[in-house]
Parts: C-alpha cells; sequence; structure tokens
C-alpha cells in the first residue's frame, strides 16, 4: 500500500510526458553568423566603390603637381621655354646713326673701367687687331697703288700686275670700312650692347675670309670673338641690356 507522498515510479505505459520546459532552463538560441558570400570575383574586406566614384559633399580629386595620365600626350605650356636652342637677335638694334656711335665720341676709347676681366682682354685685342690690320691694310694699299702704275714690261706681266693692283686697292677699302667698325662696335661692346658682339662676331669672319686676299686681322680677332662670347662676359652684357631694357 502506497502513502500520498510517495513519489511516482517509472513511467507508465500511456502516460504523459512533461510539457516543454517543466523542470529545466530553456536552451538559448546560438547567434546566426551570416556567412559571406563566397564565388568567382569576390574579394575579402568593405566593398570598393566602383572606378571614379566621387562621395557626395567631397571636394573634387585633384592630381599630384606634375602628374601625367600615362598615354596622355604632353602639354607645354605657351611661351614656356623649352630645352632646344632657339637662336634670337639682340634686343637692343640701334635705330640710327646716334645709337651707333659711342657715347661721348672716342675720347675714352682707352677707358675700360667696369668691364670683367674675360671682356676686358677681348676689347684689348680687338683694339691690337684693328692696329695691326690698319698697318698691313697701308702696306697692301702702297703696294696696290705702285702696282696700278706700271707699265707695260717686255714679259707682258703688265697687265696681270695691274689687276693684282685693282685687287689690292678694293680690299684695301674695305679693310678700312671694317677697321672703323671694329673700333666703333668695340666701343659700343664696352658700354653694354649686345647687337655690338653679334657685328664684331661677323666682322671676325670676314677677316678670316679676307686673309686669302692679304687682309684681315688674323688670329687676335679670332681669340677676341671666343673671349667675348664666354659666361662672364655674356652674364655681364645680359646685366647691362637688362639695365637698358628697364
Amino acid at each position: 500500500m502506497s502513502t500520498p507522498n510517495e513519489l511516482p515510479g517509472p513511467e507508465q505505459q500511456g502516460s504523459q510526458p512533461p510539457p516543454s520546459g517543466y523542470g529545466s532552463q530553456p536552451n538559448p538560441t546560438p547567434p546566426v553568423t551570416p556567412t559571406p558570400p563566397t564565388g568567382q570575383g569576390y574579394q575579402g574586406g568593405p566593398a570598393q566603390p566602383p572606378p571614379g566614384y566621387q562621395q557626395p559633399g567631397a571636394p573634387p580629386h585633384q592630381p599630384p603637381s606634375g602628374y601625367q595620365q600615362p598615354g596622355a600626350p604632353q602639354y607645354q605650356q605657351p611661351g614656356a621655354p623649352s630645352g632646344d636652342f632657339k637662336f634670337e637677335m639682340p634686343q637692343d638694334m640701334p635705330h640710327s646713326v646716334r645709337e651707333v656711335m659711342p657715347v661721348g665720341g672716342f675720347a675714352g676709347i682707352f677707358k675700360m673701367d667696369g668691364l670683367p676681366q674675360m671682356l676686358k682682354l677681348s676689347y684689348i685685342m680687338w683694339l691690337a687687331a684693328a692696329g695691326i690690320w690698319v698697318l698691313t691694310t697701308l702696306v697692301l694699299l702702297l703696294g696696290s697703288l705702285f702696282a696700278l702704275g706700271a707699265g707695260n714690261d717686255p714679259f707682258g706681266f703688265g697687265a696681270a700686275v695691274r689687276a693684282a693692283g685693282v685687287k689690292g686697292i678694293i680690299v684695301s677699302l674695305i679693310s678700312f670700312v671694317l677697321i672703323a667698325a671694329i673700333v666703333i662696335c668695340a666701343m659700343k661692346l664696352k658700354e653694354g650692347m649686345q647687337w655690338a658682339r653679334m657685328a664684331l662676331s661677323a666682322i671676325a669672319f670676314l677677316t678670316i675670309v679676307l686673309m686669302f686676299f692679304g687682309g684681315g686681322g688674323g688670329l687676335l680677332a679670332v681669340v677676341a670673338t671666343v673671349l667675348m662670347w664666354l659666361p662672364e662676359s655674356t652674364a655681364w652684357l645680359n646685366s647691362r641690356s637688362g639695365n637698358a631694357l628697364h
């Protein structure tokens, strides 16, 4: 005989199971972790914006200075200097005979105050070349006049001698003009004129040509030309021309 407090025995056939959760704690459902998509072309990490995407409100993107897009044609700003050397005529070309003549006349022909060393040597050589050229031209002129007055000789060389005399007189006249031009241009070079250097360079070329006809200033004119184109002389002339233009 059982008492009321006696626990029931094992389940009997036909009995009902206890309701869900009876006498136990409910099992919490674990959080579901989303599985990243897989497949061709997928890369981990945050999503990347498409090419050319601009975030609203963001300042426009500026490429760094000097950036050149591959394959794009090179652009050069108008007026920008290029790497190629370009010859330009001097900007201080004279516009009248008064501007060609030395300031103060020929009284200051031997004054060289303020000239750089290379340009001073070039100036002295130009004057020396002009002086030597005057002497050789006088000798050529006297010999040409004597040949021009030669009469007929028994050997038949009179015509050839007279022709040589005519040629000598023409060369002498050209030489005297160029000698005067050397002195004037050398003094204008001393004043800082770029056109004078250009004119002296052309005269130096003519002296080389005239050497084959008995005239010319010789090697001194060539050396003087080289000295006045050296960087020291060029820098001084550029500074003088800049001050004159402004």
